[in-house]
């Protein structure tokens, strides 16, 4: 991607360790490409189980490696931010979030990537009665347009 381009992804998986077990997880990514390889941008994160509603905002910078031989489809993508994150379980709490991960990504065409990503969410999330977590990790399988 090149400088002033911007990129909307979205997915769907899993996250564990959060206060009330493991739960249902969604996100999206707006990825803001300000050199080439190098983007940054808000992950909105949402997670439900029975009991509780997760949501966590942070902002992520990314670098992307083009793998050689691929024609620039195939992407790996670590990426790390700071941020904050609310969970509704018990007696609730807000903590910070600092998420990090790595994401496979394959363009399809030229506006549109599958991909898979792995974030590990550390945090202190405390909801009452030993409910907390202090890392959750997380899956989703999405697309980028």
């Amino acid at each position: 991607m090149n400088p002033g381009d911007v990129t909307v992804r979205t997915g769907l998986g899993v996250l564990g360790n959060t206060p009330d077990g493991t739960a249902f997880a969604a996100n999206t990514n707006i990825d803001f490409f300000v050199l080439p390889g190098f983007s940054v941008g808000p992950l909105f994160q949402l997670a439900f189980t029975g009991d509780s509603t997760q949501f966590g905002l942070s902002g992520q910078l990314k670098y992307w490696f083009a793998i050689p031989g691929t024609d620039r489809r195939l992407t790996v993508t670590p990426q790390a931010g700071i941020g904050f994150v609310h969970n509704s379980f018990r007696s609730g709490d807000t903590s910070w979030l600092v998420p990090v991960g790595l994401t496979v990504d394959y363009r399809v065409t030229r506006w549109l990537s599958v991909d898979g990503t792995f974030l590990m969410n550390f945090t202190d999330l405390d909801t009452g009665r030993g409910s907390g977590a202090t890392f959750m990790p997380g899956f989703t399988l999405g697309a980028r347009f």
